[in-house]
């Protein structure tokens, strides 16, 4: 007869993380019920599971043999779950960033439950959109360089860098007249500092040192510092489109830089046998090839 299911997920957490407090925090459980689900389940079996020093555990000999089995079964189990529940929901999930998901995504939104009033769209955070690390997730909006990007990838959207700043910081610290003034400005960064890097080497200008500047991961927060005359910043077009529409910012230089990075779709493997992935992924293909008509 099989110990109880409780008292083996109980191991398995417990052997996977190697502490019983970690195990309890992973079950949303107290660390006393996982010793409890151990101890009874080393009286059932006739054998220590683990060697106890203090708050640390060590699998015994016993312990490992069942451990390696455990830990492959639930994840057996996990795998099956998790894709039964994508086959069944009509939720699609779409992993995308904040400044993707607040200026592209935002405004196109209703035309979605229009075309499919019965499939739901669940859009989560990330920052690193090439990472697949949540559970669900059907599709991923990646942002990425060009010409990085597999030629089999799903191109949404094109965006050229210009760089911008609010009214007020040209007046505290201008006036700026060629690419090169900008090394002795304030500059702020998003990710790291290749977006600047990248566009002083388009301008043709050598950057002789190391940029300096803070670093941010949601450009929505660098947006809102340059309006607000904390520095400069690199403005991808046309996902600025507005800001500079209604004067929040302002462009420094009329370059017409050949785009350099975009936002591609990369599909979670198995997914698209839904109906409702199918139809996401068909959507956003659809969207990106219409013209904004703010822009016209």
């Amino acid at each position: 007869m099989l110990p109880s299911l409780s008292a083996l997920r109980a191991f398995e957490a417990a052997a996977r993380t190697g502490s019983f407090r970690a195990a309890a925090e992973h079950l949303s459980v107290t660390p006393t019920a996982i010793s409890h689900h151990i101890r009874g389940l080393e009286e059932q079996l006739g054998t220590k599971l683990f060697k106890r020093s203090g708050r640390e555990v060590v699998l015994t000999e016993d312990g490992q043999r069942l451990a390696e089995t455990a830990v492959q079964a639930f994840g057996m189990l996990e795998d099956a779950v998790r894709a039964i529940r994508r086959t069944t929901r009509k939720t699609v999930r779409i992993a995308a960033g904040p400044i993707f998901t607040a200026r592209w995504l935002m405004p196109r939104i209703s035309n979605f439950w229009e075309l499919h009033p019965g499939t739901g769209l669940e859009v989560v955070p990330t920052y690193q959109p090439g990472a697949q690390d949540r559970e669900n997730v059907d599709i991923v909006i990646r942002w990425e360089r060009m010409s990085e990007m597999p030629e089999e990838a799903v191109k949404l959207l094109e965006l050229s860098p210009v760089a911008i700043a609010s009214e007020g910081f040209l007046t505290r610290f201008g006036p700026v007249e060629t690419p090169a003034d900008l090394l002795q400005l304030p500059l702020l960064h998003q990710r790291n500092h290749w977006g600047w890097l990248d566009w002083f080497s388009a301008m043709g200008v050598r950057v002789p040192g190391t940029l300096r500047g803070p670093v941010f991961e949601d450009a929505n927060v660098l947006l809102r510092g340059a309006a607000e005359g904390q520095g400069v910043i690199v403005g991808w077009l046309p996902l600025i489109d507005q800001d500079l529409a209604e004067g929040r910012v302002v462009r420094l230089f009329s370059e017409d830089i050949t785009p350099t990075h975009g936002y591609f779709l990369d599909v979670r493997k198995g997914t698209q046998a839904r109906r409702q992935t199918r139809d996401a992924i068909g959507w956003l293909t659809v969207q990106s090839t219409r013209i904004d008509p703010s822009r016209c």
